[in-house]
């Protein structure tokens, strides 16, 4: 199961990942340039995982959300 959330930000993030791969042999490409997409990759990832960690509590649990309503 995966939600848009996931899917969007895995989206950018292999986006991301992706022009990183293809910017940092590039000797034209300003060092800042690189140093600011990689914190952005960074960032993604752990977006990622913290969702990922805070929602399987939720997919495991019995009832699902639903004992939060009350």
């Amino acid at each position: 199961m995966s939600s848009e959330y996931e899917q969007n930000v895995g989206k950018l993030l292999s986006e991301k990942i992706e022009k990183y791969e293809s910017m940092k042999n590039d000797v034209n490409v300003p060092k800042i340039e690189l140093e600011t997409l990689r914190s952005e990759i960074e960032s993604l990832e752990s977006l990622y995982d913290n969702y990922n960690m805070g929602m399987n509590y939720f997919r495991r649990a019995k009832g699902g959300r639903s004992g939060l309503r009350e």
